[in-house]
């Protein structure tokens, strides 16, 4: 009897085991919000040394949190730095020219649970701001804890972008269209990029 009993208990940590080996295969629309213990992916990608930092003045406004830049795009005369500070997404474009003025400035928070912010793009949900520079420019800033999706217009944008850092540049479909920048891992940009070209 006590052989059985053992046999049994053995059997059942198999089980259990098993189910914890192949529980979550095969989905493959990604998680809408990591829960709270899980590390921010956006917070792990590595961070890009600029040139010079036009950002300087504004850490102020940031508060205690460390500014790290993730990314920096140029397109024509427009530079885009994209950069997280704690739980924020933060974009800053300068002018060829007149590198120390910000043109547009923006700072957003991530959603604090999946109940908040919007779901239109994988590895949401995602909080959304958006300004408006000089010469006509604009951006928008959408904020997640693993990923950020930045969009950007100029008058004179052009269909090629020089960028440095974990980010995919999805050029603009015409000259009235946006470039978009996706800053996250591989996976989750290529994902993200993907779904922004299906809904182009």
């Amino acid at each position: 009897m006590k052989r059985l009993t053992r046999h049994t208990v053995i059997g059942s940590a198999l089980l259990l085991a098993c189910v914890a080996c192949t529980s979550g295969k095969g989905g493959s629309v990604p998680s809408a919000l990591p829960s709270s213990t899980e590390p921010s992916r956006l917070l792990q990608l590595p961070v890009v040394n600029l040139a010079d930092d036009p950002l300087s003045e504004q850490d102020g406004s940031i508060g205690p949190e460390k500014r790290r830049v993730i990314g920096e795009v140029r397109n024509g005369p427009d530079r885009i730095i994209i950069y997280t500070a704690g739980q924020k997404c933060g974009l800053a474009t300068t002018r060829e020219g007149d590198e120390r003025h910000l043109s547009i400035y923006l700072l957003t928070a991530w959603p604090k649970d999946s109940n908040q912010g919007d779901k239109h793009l994988p590895f949401g949900p995602y909080l959304n701001s958006s300004a408006t520079g000089s010469g006509g420019t604009w951006a928008s800033i959408s904020c997640g804890k693993d990923a950020m999706v930045v969009k950007f217009f100029a008058p004179h944008i052009s269909g090629t972008s020089k960028y440095r850092g974990s980010l995919n540049v999805v050029k603009p479909l015409n000259a009235g269209s946006p470039i978009s920048v996706v800053a996250g891992t591989r996976e989750i940009r290529e994902k993200i990029s993907t779904a922004l070209k299906a809904h182009s």
